[in-house]
């Protein structure tokens, strides 16, 4: 798929993790529309310092975002294995605190958006920001208690009210999805390697399924992957297996 030429490489990187026959389950113009919007975003920096201050308000001591990384080591640069999964553990912490921001959140986590500074994380975010709708932040909210929680009805309701679970679909096709979600997401585990070719894979598997079920995403699933596209890449370059699953009981609880 060609995207339009007003699209920046920002973008343009996150979006060829999209498998080409994947494009034909996207709504097409809610999602030209975001794209375009961030665009903008990203040239003039519009929201950023307005986000940053609720954002940094919101995750307390986990991070500090700043305007620069002047003076910081990047992560991959990072020598200890226990300060590598500290910073890990923040950042992870970090992803999943801004679901529970009203106003928006940062989608760039690659890693040159990182700095370490002594025992801080720093953070530079950028014009990459998006405000979901707010079905669909509540339904992603939802979906990762009901994984801590162990409740396969609270899964599947989040699922139904993210529009991912539809009626239509056979027992067997939702199983599938099901499944299909819980390794994409991998939240049930408590030693989480994460590496982006693995997440590909699984990015893959998925847009398969909703290719051959006719599926018309919203561009709010789009940006959710690329939110998670740069979470895997920031953290593959720490390197470290992180307890996904209790980072996020001790957020979302």
């Amino acid at each position: 798929m060609k995207l339009p030429g007003f699209i920046p490489a920002e973008l343009r990187e996150l979006a060829s993790f999209v498998p080409a026959s994947g494009w034909d389950a996207v709504e097409w113009r809610p999602l030209l529309s975001a794209m375009r919007a961030m665009s903008l975003q990203l040239m003039t920096g519009r929201g950023v310092q307005r986000l940053s201050r609720v954002t940094a308000e919101a995750v307390g001591g986990d991070i500090t975002l700043v305007r620069d990384l002047n003076g910081g080591m990047a992560l991959a640069e990072v020598a200890t294995v226990r300060r590598r999964k500290q910073l890990g553990n923040a950042l992870l912490a970090f992803y999943f605190r801004q679901w529970l921001v009203d106003d928006g959140l940062f989608l760039d986590l690659r890693p040159s958006r990182f700095a370490a500074d002594g025992s801080a994380l720093l953070y530079q975010p950028n014009g990459l920001w998006m405000q979901l709708r707010p079905a669909f932040r509540d339904g992603m909210l939802a979906l990762y208690r009901s994984f801590y929680n162990a409740d396969d009805a609270a899964f599947e309701a989040a699922l139904r009210q993210m529009g991912m679970l539809r009626p239509e679909l056979d027992e067997a096709a939702a199983e599938e999805l099901k499944g299909l979600l819980k390794r994409h997401f991998g939240m049930d585990q408590r030693a989480q390697h994460f590496r982006i070719e693995t997440f590909r894979a699984s990015f893959d598997d998925l847009f398969r399924f909703f290719v051959a079920h006719d599926y018309r995403l919203h561009s709010d699933f789009v940006f959710v992957g690329f939110y998670l596209i740069t979470l895997y890449l920031a953290l593959e370059a720490l390197g470290e297996p992180l307890d996904t699953r209790a980072i996020c009981s001790r957020v979302l609880s």
